[in-house]
């Protein structure tokens, strides 16, 4: 089975606004790789990868100040045996000198106090 893999070099911006990519072996980002939220919040997107590589690069998945409103799959493919990168390993999204902008709609609340253990099935 063949992969493409993409190349965003430094000073150009990939905008990631399809639904659906194929499955894509290495996408090196040098420049930015943005996706685009929908304007419908229950629009899903799916991106599929084996490895996806920050080196001096961008990725925006939202920001602080407009985060991702709709829904986004992010889905790295591999096993044990695929090769790896060296340091950050297979399957992954490798950050070098890069920044990783990942925010999200707002969720409350984050975290509870349980006052006793539950069990699994417990409702």
């Amino acid at each position: 089975m063949y992969m493409e893999s993409i190349y965003v070099p430094e000073g150009l911006n990939l905008f990631v606004d399809v639904d659906k990519t194929p499955e894509l072996n290495l996408i090196m980002v040098e420049g930015s790789l943005i996706f685009a939220p929908h304007t419908d919040p229950n629009h899903e997107r799916y991106f599929d990868a084996r490895y996806i590589f920050l080196n001096k690069g961008y990725m925006e998945v939202g920001t602080e100040e407009h985060p991702y409103t709709s829904k986004l799959t992010i889905t790295m493919h591999g096993n044990i045996s695929s090769p790896y990168l060296p340091i950050f390993g297979n399957k992954c999204i490798a950050v070098k000198e890069s920044t990783l902008d990942m925010h999200g709609i707002k969720r409350e609340p984050t975290w509870t106090v349980m006052n006793e253990t539950s069990l699994p099935g417990a409702t």
